[in-house]
């Protein structure tokens, strides 16, 4: 049975090995660099924060997921505006993994006195796209040819729920 707990420094690893999967294989993160353990220590204590949470999805041990609400941006006016990301481990997308994951943000997002969440996604991920989409995300906005990734230029779309 898949859960959905906060996640503790004895997840990063398997947090990190998901990420950097998805550094090297898709266009998820426009990062392209993988992240060293000292980076996402440093990202971890940043996720403390209640109002930034950082989840797990948790089978027999393993770490099938995570999703965290972070700052949207800087600037304080946009304190009551979080930022969603959410990666499944490969070989387990398409079981409700991200579902799960999307849900407990948005009731933390609630929690937390959140008026927006906003979640910025790679064209071509219509999978997210869908999932955001059944939670009631709507596109707000489309940035177009803004990543250079794998030799090409992307497209990304902003996608927004109000709580």
């Amino acid at each position: 049975m898949i859960r959905i707990v906060k996640a503790g420094v004895q997840h990063l690893p398997q947090i990190r090995e998901i990420y950097n999967h998805a550094i090297i294989n898709s266009t998820a993160p426009f990062d392209e660099e993988p992240k060293s353990m000292a980076d996402r220590i440093e990202w971890f204590q940043m996720h403390q924060d209640p109002k930034f949470p950082l989840v797990v999805a948790v089978e027999e041990g393993v770490v099938m997921g995570w999703g965290t609400l972070s700052q949207f941006q800087m600037r304080s006016s946009y304190r009551f505006t979080g930022e969603i990301s959410i990666y499944v481990k490969g070989g387990s997308r398409g079981k409700g993994i991200g579902t799960k994951i999307l849900s407990e943000l948005i009731e933390l997002g609630k929690e937390q006195n959140y008026h927006a969440m906003m979640s910025l996604i790679a064209a071509q991920n219509v999978k997210s796209l869908g999932l955001h989409q059944k939670f009631g995300f709507k596109e707000v906005g489309h940035y177009k040819e803004v990543a250079y990734k794998f030799g090409q230029w992307h497209d990304m779309f902003v996608m927004q729920k109000q709580l």
